[in-house]
């Protein structure tokens, strides 16, 4: 017995302890160590390889961090150089917490309600380098009166729940909101309903409108001041209805639950030219999904403005997720820019909204990303790619900053591994046009137009034929002139019998 308690008083030592200068100190994760003087808590890298290091995860009830165990009255947190991540509800509860100062650009990660019930925060600069806050990291923070998202950040569920107090809201363009963000909860004759921030925002991404605002946490009035002041009064609306194959989309009573899809409209880019109709084309194609296919909803994820994290990371993280999917479909669509790396022999790159076309090996090559596909080895994966590599946008706009605009014969991608069949809007050097008329791009029209005649039942082989007629057919009639040949390609072991697969 005597053993147990010397381990148990020497542990604790270990963990809290009071230096000769009267501060108290400790440890909250493997080379980070706490100190605190009365006042400030200041955490430090201390490792002696300047290795980066985080801070632990905590829990609000058995496994509370150090601070709020020994009940120390922190109003301000100062954190030092080299910590890449806030663990876990590690401030959370320190309800006399005012300020919070980074000494430099090294956070990465403010994880699960790493400040939950901070009421009296009132100034948090949170750092560009930021790229994941975490669900209610900064819930029931009533003090904090502004709010600033960086550049690719992903900012998960309620994030902000709660933040009554915040009156000024700026999110990078290039950032990824969750649900119900920036919203408030109230309870009302026993039901949980959600308030909406209804103050100044002065900037956002693109995929946020009027229309889905609230699925964020915003009014529809905050959004209609926005866009009335920094878009020109012009509201954006991507759910139009323009062609019949928006408006006649045929319901299939069979759902397919060993069914995936993952769909990406890439419009709105931070440094080259829109894409036009792409959210719009990957909203509708989640229609014919859904309801004409067969998928489930819950099977069904839609990314709008995607960028690299989101797409490399996030996506296809849900992916790997996925069990037995040896057993299972995947459908991809990717509506977007490509582009051609002129310096490595016109490699061909899928452009994120957060990359430079002149700076494509930034991107996702057209290699990786066939290669992470076919290694996650579903029984069946259909890709459908309306994008070109040429470095001509479907305004016939140049991608690659500073080029004028000519065509460029990209590599194609190679399909290493997997059952994979890919069908592209355009070969070598052509564009990848839009329809305007038919408010999609020229690709995207006709293979919802197939999938809406055949009830989505249509072998690929017939589909990639009428494709390849179609598109081909009308291009050349369009105000351009300008040839489009969608082409299709299959993995080795689907050579001989990817014609007769289906949805």
């Amino acid at each position: 017995m005597k053993n147990i308690l010397s381990t148990l008083i020497i542990a604790l030592l270990a963990t809290i302890s009071i230096s000769a200068q009267g501060l108290i100190e400790g440890t909250c994760g493997k080379d980070v160590a706490w100190n605190f003087d009365g006042k400030t808590l200041t955490i430090q890298n201390v490792s002696k390889k300047d290795f980066y290091v985080k801070i632990d995860n905590y829990s609000t009830k058995d496994n509370v961090a150090p601070w709020v165990k020994e009940k120390l009255d922190v109003r301000n947190i100062r954190i030092g150089t080299g910590i890449t991540t806030i663990g876990s509800c590690a401030f959370a509860n320190l309800n006399k917490l005012v300020e919070v100062v980074f000494e430099d650009n090294s956070i990465e990660n403010i994880e699960w309600g790493a400040f939950y019930n901070c009421n009296r925060l009132t100034s948090i600069s949170i750092p560009n380098t930021v790229r994941k806050i975490g669900t209610i990291a900064f819930a029931n923070c009533y003090s904090l009166n502004s709010v600033k998202i960086p550049d690719q950040c992903l900012v998960q569920e309620q994030a902000f729940l709660n933040c009554v107090g915040v009156r000024s809201i700026e999110v990078s363009p290039t950032a990824t909101l969750g649900q119900y963000v920036f919203a408030s909860e109230t309870t009302i004759e026993g039901k949980t309903r959600h308030t909406l921030y209804n103050y100044e925002v002065s900037r956002l991404p693109a995929y946020i409108n009027t229309g889905n605002c609230h699925n964020y946490g915003f009014t529809k009035d905050a959004i209609d001041r926005y866009t009335n002041g920094k878009r020109g009064g012009a509201n954006v609306d991507y759910d139009y209805v323009t062609s019949e194959v928006d408006s006649l989309i045929p319901h299939n009573l069979i759902l397919k639950h060993d069914t995936y899809a993952l769909i990406i409209g890439n419009q709105n880019y931070r440094f080259v030219p829109e894409v036009p109709y792409a959210i719009h084309d990957a909203r509708i194609f989640r229609e014919y999904c859904e309801k004409t296919i067969g998928v489930p909803a819950a099977n069904i994820h839609v990314i709008e403005d995607a960028t690299k994290q989101l797409i490399m990371e996030d996506e296809m993280g849900w992916l790997e997720s996925i069990q037995n999917r040896e057993d299972k479909k995947l459908i991809i669509y990717y509506a977007g820019h490509g582009v051609p790396d002129t310096k490595m022999k016109n490699k061909a790159y899928i452009l994120p909204t957060d990359v430079r076309g002149t700076k494509p090996q930034n991107g996702i090559s057209l290699d990786e990303f066939y290669g992470r596909i076919g290694d996650l080895a579903f029984n069946q994966t259909s890709v459908f790619l309306d994008a070109c590599f040429s470095g001509i946008n479907r305004d016939n706009e140049s991608v690659n900053e500073g080029m004028r605009g000519v065509e460029i014969e990209a590599e194609e991608g190679t399909l290493t591994s997997g059952n994979v069949v890919v069908f592209s809007a355009a070969q070598g050097n052509e564009t990848a046009q839009g329809f305007q008329e038919q408010g999609h791009g020229l690709f995207t029209y006709y293979l919802l137009k197939n999938i809406q005649l055949s009830n989505g039942l249509i072998y690929f082989g017939e589909l990639a034929n009428n494709l390849k007629q179609q598109v081909s057919n009308r291009a050349l009639q369009m105000k351009l002139r300008k040839p489009q040949t969608p082409s299709t390609s299959a993995t080795g072991t689907l050579s001989e019998e990817w014609q007769n697969l289906t949805f």
